[in-house]
């Protein structure tokens, strides 16, 4: 597999998050469309896990370890859909998360980025830091850049878990299905005891994009923890976070939102990166 070929991969990846995402966003509650989308992953993978080798030693805690980050993640991106803060939450943590993944990878991965690639992903997190200039009439809140913080921390650790635990084992489907597998049951859980009444009033047509958003979201971050056994960790992480941008063009299309100049700079400054990154 030829490394353009991977490069477009992830960016495909990037525009299915987008779309799943933009799923989420529509739907009334997102948080029990997140617990629906990742129940139906799991009930999907069931039969797959009979198809792949069974995972032994280390890769069992790079298992369980990213299953935990991930349902965090989800829960907490499911509440945040629900709240308006999500519009400077989001762009802070995906804008922090490719520079913490890649000074983790260096140091837990050993992993060597050269000068280039490691200023493609310096320009693409200020890139997407860039989007929250769009709410500088906003009074600064430490709470929204603790959790922003936090966000991207757990985004940078999950990827970290994944990318160790790809490497871990020859079959890089069997620690994919396993996660897959096991992610669900976890959120779903959660949206039971939170809103166990929302979730039985699910219309059809909310339970179809649900299943749409749930397959574009499989796919897509399955052909990320795929890519990260070829390519380093870092430049996986950058190129993945496009999704914001492509979010941006599709909402512009589907949701009739307006791009502002700020997003448009965003986004040059962003594939700026990318295009260094490309050549590293």
């Amino acid at each position: 597999m030829t490394q353009i070929v991977i490069f477009f991969l992830i960016l495909f990846a990037a525009l299915l998050h987008a779309m799943w995402n933009l799923i989420l966003k529509y739907l009334p509650d997102s948080l029990v469309a997140m617990g629906m989308m990742n129940l139906l992953q799991s009930i999907i993978f069931i039969p797959l896990i009979f198809l792949f080798p069974f995972p032994t030693g280390v890769t069992w805690y790079f298992i369980f370890g990213s299953v935990i980050l991930h349902n965090i993640y989800f829960i907490n991106l499911g509440i945040s859909y629900n709240k308006e803060d999500l519009t400077v939450i989001y762009p802070i943590a995906r804008g922090c998360a490719p520079v913490f993944v890649a000074i983790l990878s260096l140091i837990f991965l050993n992993e060597k980025i050269s000068l280039i690639g490691t200023c493609g992903i310096l320009i693409v997190s200020g890139g997407l830091l860039i989007l929250t200039a769009e709410n500088y009439k906003k009074k600064f809140n430490l709470r929204i850049l603790k959790l922003g913080i936090f966000i991207a921390s757990l985004i940078s650790i999950y990827t970290l878990f994944d990318a160790a635990g790809i490497r871990s084992t020859e079959n890089v489907f069997t620690y994919i299905v396993w996660i897959f597998f096991l992610e669900g049951w976890v959120t779903i859980g959660y949206v039971y005891i939170k809103k166990k009444h929302q979730l039985f009033k699910i219309k059809q047509k909310e339970f179809i994009l649900i299943s749409i958003g749930s397959f574009m979201s499989f796919i897509a971050y399955s052909i990320v923890m795929w890519s990260l056994k070829y390519i380093p960790t870092g430049y996986v992480a950058s190129l993945r976070e496009s999704s914001i941008i492509m979010a941006t063009i599709l909402g512009m299309f589907f949701l009739k939102e307006k791009v502002s100049i700020i997003r448009v700079i965003s986004a040059f400054v962003f594939f700026t990166g990318v295009i260094l990154i490309y050549n590293s």
